[in-house]
This record gives structure tokens, sequence and C-alpha cells, in this order.
């Protein structure tokens, strides 16, 4: 299985479907999926792993969130100021070991991103 040729609503629902269970994880696929950029973007896709569940043989997902930060770094990934604050958020709910700035990422978000960005901290929380 291949990320970059998955439909985004099916790569959705396969990273949603790999994240249940731990409220961050699921909080930070909701806010890359919701911002309704990085699904769509190849360059991001390629750092999607997809595969089969080794104990069900269902189809999922994941996101290499520390290939992400560092392909965002590397320049690898163009964003805009606000997508590269979305998936830094994100990033860092996901894995604890990435850590984020607030008060440098928060400033490049519009109304509709910071709303995104507290539903998935609400949503991490439980």
């Amino acid at each position: 299985m291949n990320a970059e040729t998955i439909p985004a609503g099916q790569l959705a629902c396969l990273l949603y479907d790999a994240a249940e269970g731990i409220c961050a994880d699921v909080a930070a696929v909701m806010l890359i999926d919701r911002h309704g950029h990085f699904l769509h973007d190849p360059a991001f896709r390629r750092i999607i792993a997809a595969g089969s569940s080794i104990t069900t043989g269902q189809p999922l997902a994941v996101i290499r969130w520390t290939a992400a930060i560092h392909a965002l770094d590397a320049g690898q990934l163009p964003c805009s100021g606000s997508e590269r604050a979305i998936l830094r958020i994100a990033a860092s709910l996901a894995d604890p070991g990435i850590a984020v700035n607030l008060r440098d990422n928060l400033g490049n978000l519009d109304a509709r991103n910071i709303a995104l960005v507290t539903d998935a901290i609400t949503a991490a929380n439980g």
C-alpha cells in the first residue's frame, strides 16, 4: 500500500484508525486532516507510512512525525507560515519528543487555524 495513491478521505480514515485510543494522536491527525492542506500534498504523503496491521491485517497509515519535521526544516515540504505552524503543532501533539514554540507558531495563524488548534488541544486532553 502506498500513501501517495490513496484518496485523501480514505487516507484520513486510515490515519484515524491507527491513532484510535490515544487522544493526543487522534488530535494530531484531526488537526492535519481538518486543516485541509497536507493530505493533498504529494511531498507530505511520502512521509506517511501505509501498510497493514500485523495483528489484524487491516490497512492502516501513520504519519512519521520526526521525518515530517526534518523534511520541513530541510525545505523538502514547501509550506506557508501558517501551514508550517499547523504541522509543528500537530507533530508536538503526536510525539512527546517534538517541542513547539507556541509564541512563534500561534502568531502565524488566522482565526480559522486558531480554532483548529484549539479544537485539537481540547481533543488531546480527552
